[in-house]
């Protein structure tokens, strides 16, 4: 009995470890897959205007006080024996590191200087920012006091290699459905309201806007909406009848309250309309 256990042990851990080195072996050659940028071409930007636009912008798409600390510092967003380290890196060094033509291939083609795919940062959703925003973005950023933390790399656990292999953590490079908008759009209430939906929205609420398990709902609740509740949704993150919603909230407060009346008007526009 006793050699019949050993042997069925001896099974499972053999087991265990093949799938182990499969997930292991199939995650490196995803995460060292080689990709080359479109050559894009950006503009700097020391106007104090676009300067104080960047901040602004910076702000409600996530980019500054947010995943990557409250002064750009860079964070590590989750450290775990099994999922290993995620680290969102230090933009205010980042900045002064790399070329513009590097940086707007990680920010919107999702990949990195050394032609491997961005994990974790959503690229996708970036890729349709304009030209303008992304330089006046840069440009706030370049011009922000470097910050001296080093938050370090990433390295990636099992469970996270997992995720890798299975789809659930995209690998940017390959996500990039959108092409960068020109500003033509501008005008049009509706298609505003898509663009700030697709750059502000989409980090927790999906590409589709159908919403993350776990995180957070599809943006078809705004159907249950009128104009007023959304604009205290968007500046306060109160639900009607006064609920306050804990995570919401807090990024109204960071991001959604630095939204002009236009265009929270043309964002709630857009998703009351969209199919």
């Amino acid at each position: 009995m006793g050699s019949w256990i050993t042997k069925i042990a001896v099974i499972v851990f053999a087991l265990i470890w093949l799938t182990a080195a499969w997930i292991y072996v199939s995650s490196m050659r995803m995460i060292d897959r080689q990709y080359v940028p479109v050559s894009r071409n950006l503009s700097s930007v020391s106007d104090p205007r676009r300067l104080a636009e960047g901040e602004r912008l910076a702000n409600i798409f996530g980019c500054a006080d947010a995943c990557h600390g409250d002064r750009m510092q860079g964070a590590v967003i989750y450290e775990h024996p099994l999922n290993g380290r995620l680290v969102a890196p230090n933009l205010t060094r980042a900045v002064r590191e790399r070329t513009l033509p590097e940086l707007e291939a990680i920010v919107r083609q999702g990949i990195n200087p050394d032609g491997t795919s961005v994990f974790g940062m959503p690229s996708s959703s970036y890729a349709v920012m304009t030209d303008d925003d992304l330089s006046a973005i840069l440009g706030y950023i370049r011009q922000y006091p470097l910050q001296p933390s080093a938050p370090g790399e990433s390295d990636y656990g099992l469970l996270t290699r997992w995720k890798i292999v299975n789809g659930e953590l995209a690998v940017q490079a390959e996500n990039n459905i959108h092409q960068p908008w020109r500003n033509t759009f501008r005008n049009n209430e509706t298609r505003l309201g898509e663009y700030l939906a697709l750059l502000a929205c989409s980090d927790c609420h999906g590409a589709d806007l159908e919403g993350i398990p776990g995180l957070a709902p599809s943006l078809d609740r705004i159907h249950d909406y009128d104009e007023f509740e959304f604009v205290d949704l968007l500046q306060r993150g109160m639900a009607p009848g006064e609920r306050p919603l804990a995570l919401k909230q807090e990024v109204a407060q960071r991001r959604f309250s630095l939204l002009t009346e236009d265009e929270m008007d043309a964002l709630f526009v857009f998703l009351k309309t969209r199919p």
